[in-house]
């Protein structure tokens, strides 16, 4: 029996269909402020690939409570499922999304306990990374160097001012790779102070887009003392949870 789950996200939207609990298919699309739209089109793409429909579906993210079809359930439960199917012994979650951040803390069976959410505003976001590294037009090997470069403390955590900083920065001549170490090593304070609102793990698993830059990932180890492990694809962890589930 096939199961799917789809993921509704803010920037982008994911499907992944099982079965007999083996995942057979997944695909990733951008939302364009249509999440639910990406969604029908993801499904369509499936359909039309297999010839048949999924016989459980599962929806979750921003967009799910206005699909046509499937079960709704929220994205923390699907997060914790699907990251308890990796990683059945770590208890703490962060999950750094285009649009928001959250933590999760699970039990031995994968129960939520506890979680908080920041979606107020950009600042510590997937979406917050995205758009400063976008304005700084890095060449790869600039990306490179800042691994080894000395961060440059960037102040502001609210994404207008902090470009302001950035551009500032530039002007003086400040080089790139600094700009970009110091972004990620101020995003991975937030994000740390964040994770130890809610316990203080030995290890954390990190899913979600932000997941993909090894620098805040480096830099998070450093702030919270600990291990962070990544699932094989972060970004499909909340979809893959979600065709568990369905």
């Amino acid at each position: 029996m096939k199961q799917a789950g789809l993921d509704l996200g803010s920037v982008n939207t994911k499907l992944v269909v099982l079965e007999d609990g083996e995942r057979i298919y997944s695909q990733v699309v951008p939302s364009r402020f249509d999440s639910v739209q990406a969604g029908i089109r993801l499904l369509k793409v499936y359909r039309a690939e297999y010839g048949e429909e999924p016989k459980q579906l599962v929806v979750t993210g921003y967009g799910r409570v206005n699909f046509p079809e499937g079960r709704v359930i929220t994205e923390i439960s699907c997060q914790g499922r699907g990251c308890h199917a990796y990683f059945p012994d770590y208890a703490y979650i962060l999950d750094l999304g285009g649009q928001d951040a959250k933590v999760i803390k699970k039990n031995a069976q994968g129960k939520i306990v506890r979680f908080i959410m920041n979606d107020k505003c950009a600042a510590g976001t997937g979406r917050f990374l995205d758009i400063i590294l976008k304005g700084l037009d890095l060449s790869s090997e600039e990306l490179k160097l800042a691994a080894d470069a000395k961060p440059m403390p960037i102040n502001s955590m609210c994404t207008v001012f902090a470009e302001s900083e950035v551009i500032t920065m530039l002007a003086k001549g400040i080089p790139k790779p600094e700009v970009v170490a110091g972004l990620f090593k101020s995003t991975a304070q937030r994000l740390a102070n964040f994770v130890e609102s809610v316990g203080h793990p030995e290890c954390l698993i990190f899913t979600g887009g932000g997941a993909h830059y090894n620098l805040l990932i480096r830099f998070l180890e450093q702030e919270l003392k600990g291990k962070v492990v990544i699932p094989p694809e972060p970004e499909l962890t909340a979809a893959f949870g979600a065709a568990l589930l369905a």
